[in-house]
């Protein structure tokens, strides 16, 4: 008997997938072997920050959960390449190193930051609703355009990177 908060979820194994981005198509094709295909597929992390490696939705184009894929362990190189790519496209999310300035205006922060992917600038509104600890140390920064930052760890930062974090505090 199902209840109201039953939720089914159907298991998708890695050996029953292929997956394939066709020439000049924008998301991926998601072959479910004996089933279904998936013309416009999205992949999404089910636990991004806290499990990024484990627990995947296959979706729809409209996003209907078709199924979970646990891990890209059994998956064929080609199909796990693609995904990892299509990840790494859709969780983008460079690791601060270094705060280089910080700085209050009319109430939005500028961070000046050295990342894992080079210099950047970004804008914070309002640093409460916009930065998350997700773990001691390791937070979340979400800019005013949508992007997303990674500071690692709080600890490891330089002593003036620290002391800047600290004064959003």
């Amino acid at each position: 008997m199902r209840t109201a908060t039953s939720i089914d979820v159907r298991n998708l194994p890695g050996k029953d997938l292929k997956v394939a981005l066709p020439e000049g198509a924008a998301q991926l094709r998601v072959e479910i072997q004996g089933d279904r295909t998936i013309l416009n597929a999205q992949i999404r992390r089910l636990f991004p920050l806290s499990n990024p490696a484990r627990y995947f939705s296959i979706q729809d184009q409209d996003g209907n959960e078709v199924g979970v894929l646990e891990t890209l362990d059994d998956l064929d190189h080609s199909s796990r390449t693609l995904i990892e790519q299509d990840l790494d496209r859709r969780y983008f999310t460079p690791k601060i190193l270094q705060l280089k300035r910080l700085k209050q205006e009319g109430g939005m922060w500028t961070f000046e930051v050295l990342t894992s992917r080079g210099e950047s600038t970004f804008f914070v509104r309002n640093w409460r609703d916009n930065s998350h600890e997700i773990s001691p140390g390791r937070f979340v920064i979400l800019s005013v355009d949508g992007q997303r930052f990674e500071i690692e760890d709080y600890e490891k930062l330089d002593t003036r990177s620290q002391v800047l974090i600290e004064s959003l505090f």
